[in-house]
């Protein structure tokens, strides 16, 4: 058994019979065989940082011998994946939909191999900023009240209204 042997290289042997007393024979011809590679192993520690409504950074450690790293996500349930690759332990996601859970896996490539998907990771995008309402307009105007308007905002929900005396 031989030990400590250099990964990806290709080794050449002989063998010599030792009969004892100084009785040995000529060395054999050659005999070859190849190490084989490093594993590429799995990431680990995958985590979305940065999320907003159309994007979010994807994180996962570095391991140590990768060239580089394939990608894969999608909204969650969805019957295919986008793939992307990157150099380094980190991408940038953008064109996200807002208000959306998805789900993504990270593979690591080697020289020689590559390895399994880690397992996918979910986040979720916010939903869209809120847009700030226009039109503002006071109708029916009268020395104790006043009927506010303004166009209305896709998406609101409800208004928050404040009003002051001017200058107070």
């Amino acid at each position: 058994t031989l030990a400590s042997l250099s990964p990806s290289s290709n080794y050449e042997f002989q063998v010599q019979s030792d009969c004892g007393a100084g009785n040995t024979s000529a060395y054999s011809a050659s005999g070859t065989f190849t190490t084989l590679a490093p594993p590429c192993n799995v990431p680990s520690g995958l985590s979305p940082s940065a999320v907003t409504n159309n994007g979010a950074t994807l994180n996962w450690n570095a391991i140590a011998g990768a060239n580089g790293y394939v990608i894969q996500y999608r909204i969650v349930g969805a019957a295919s994946w986008t793939t992307i690759n990157s150099a380094s332990n980190s991408y940038n996601l953008t064109g996200l939909a807002a208000n959306t859970t998805y789900e993504f896996g990270v593979q690591t490539t080697c020289a020689s191999n590559s390895s399994a998907f880690a397992a996918a990771t979910s986040f979720a995008t916010s939903a869209p900023p809120c847009s700030i309402a226009g039109g503002l307009a006071a109708s029916s105007i009268s020395n104790n009240s006043a009927i506010l308007s303004w166009t209305a905002v896709s998406g609101a929900a409800n208004y928050n209204v404040q009003y002051r005396i001017v200058g107070s």
